[in-house]
C-alpha cells in the first residue's frame, strides 16, 4: 500500500551503483540457527530495499538456500491483500473528511511539512490528508529511492524470485493488514508532536538532515564510522559485514516507544511464539525478515531465549 507512494525508478538508475555503495569486502551477513532433533530454522536479517550492484550473499547463505525446504518472509503479496482492499474505501472516506496535517501544525512547521512531501515526490493533497504515519513511511521509501535503493534489489524480492524458480514454497509469518492496523492505531497527536519538533529544527535543506520517527543520531543505532553515522549506506554496509547493533532502533520519546512496540516488540514476541510452534513440524526452513528484528533488547533473539530456546549464530 505505502509502496504506491514511491515513483518508478528509471532504467538507467537500475544499472548504476550509487556513490557510497561500493564495497571492498566480502559480504557475510549474520545468520542464526534454531533447531531440535528433526527441525532446523535458519534466521536471516534482511534489508528490504538495496542499491543496484550491492553484494550481500555469502557461500554459507547460498548453501542454506540449497538446503532448506521453504522460505518464510514477514508477509507475502497474497497475505492480507483482501483485508487491505476492504480497508481502502474507509481510508479514502476518512482522508476526504480529515483535517489536513499541515493545518494541525504551527504555520511555519506546516509549510515545512508540505515542502517535505514535495521533496519526497508525493502528491501534495494526498500527502497532507493521508494518515500521518503513512505519509512518514512514504517519505522514508522515497528517500531511499532517491538515494538509489529499490525494492527490486531488496533481499525479499530476490529470494522470492529465486525460490519460485527452484520450485520451493514461499510463506509468511504474519498478515500485513494486521501490521497496518496496528500502525494506524498510534495516536496521531503523539506523531504530530514529534514531527513538529523535528521540523522546527530542520533547515529544509535535504531529506538526509531530517531525522523522523527514530530520533537523532545520538540515540539510535550507530553504524559504520562512529564520527559519521549518517554516511551513505552505513547501515547497509554494517549489515553486509555481519555487524549487529545492540542499541534500540527507536529512541525513548513517546513516538519512539510507540513505534518500537508496534513494529518490533509486539511482532517479535508473536514471531518467537510462531517459531517455537514451528519446531514441532519436521523440516528445514529459512526465515528472512528485517534485520532490525535481530537487534536491541526486544529482538526476536531475546524473545526466543526468554522461551528457553537456544539460538546460535553460525557465521
Amino acid at each position: 500500500m505505502v509502496e504506491t507512494l514511491v515513483e518508478e525508478a528509471s532504467p538507467a538508475a537500475a544499472l548504476t551503483t550509487p556513490p557510497g555503495a561500493e564495497q571492498d569486502y566480502a559480504p557475510n551477513p549474520a545468520i542464526w540457527r534454531l533447531a531440535d532433533e528433526d527441525t532446523t530454522i535458519y534466521l536471516f536479517g534482511t534489508i528490504h530495499v538495496l542499491p543496484p550492484g550491492f553484494a550481500w550473499r555469502s557461500a554459507e547463505f547460498d548453501r542454506i538456500v540449497g538446503e532448506v525446504d521453504q522460505l518464510v518472509l514477514e508477509t507475502s503479496d497474497e497475505d492480507g491483500t483482501a483485508q487491505l482492499e476492504a480497508m481502502l474505501p474507509q481510508m479514502i472516506e476518512a482522508m476526504l473528511s480529515r483535517e489536513p496535517t499541515s493545518d494541525r501544525m504551527a504555520p511555519e512547521n506546516g509549510k515545512k511539512f508540505l515542502k517535505l512531501g514535495r521533496m519526497a515526490g508525493i502528491d501534495p493533497v494526498e500527502f497532507d490528508t493521508m494518515p500521518l504515519i503513512l505519509a512518514l513511511m512514504g517519505v522514508g521509501l522515497n528517500a531511499s529511492a532517491l538515494d538509489g535503493s529499490m525494492s527490486e534489489f531488496g533481499v525479499e524480492t530476490v529470494l522470492t524470485a529465486e525460490f519460485a524458480e527452484l520450485g520451493k514454497p514461499v510463506g509468511s509469518i504474519e498478515n500485513s493488514a494486521d501490521v497496518m492496523v496496528a500502525l494506524l492505531g498510534i495516536d496521531e497527536g503523539t506523531i504530530i508532536a514529534a514531527v513538529e519538533h523535528d521540523l522546527a529544527e530542520w533547515d529544509g535543506g535535504d531529506l538526509d538532515s531530517l531525522m523522523l520517527e527514530t530520533g537523532d543520531a545520538d540515540t539510535g543505532p550507530v553504524y559504520g564510522d562512529a564520527d559519521n553515522p549518517l554516511a551513505p549506506f552505513a547501515m547497509e554496509h554494517a549489515w553486509a559485514k555481519g555487524i549487529i547493533s545492540e542499541q534500540a532502533m527507536f529512541d525513548d520519546s513517546p513516538l519512539g516507544l510507540a513505534m518500537s512496540k508496534v513494529l518490533l516488540e509486539d511482532r517479535n514476541r508473536a514471531w518467537a511464539e510462531w517459531l517455537d510452534r514451528r519446531l514441532d513440524t519436521p523440516g528445514t526452513i529459512l526465515l528472512a525478515v528485517g534485520a532490525g528484528h535481530f537487534e536491541g533488547e526486544v529482538s526476536v533473539l531475546r524473545m526466543l531465549e526468554a522461551r528457553g530456546l537456544e539460538v546460535s549464530r553460525i557465521n
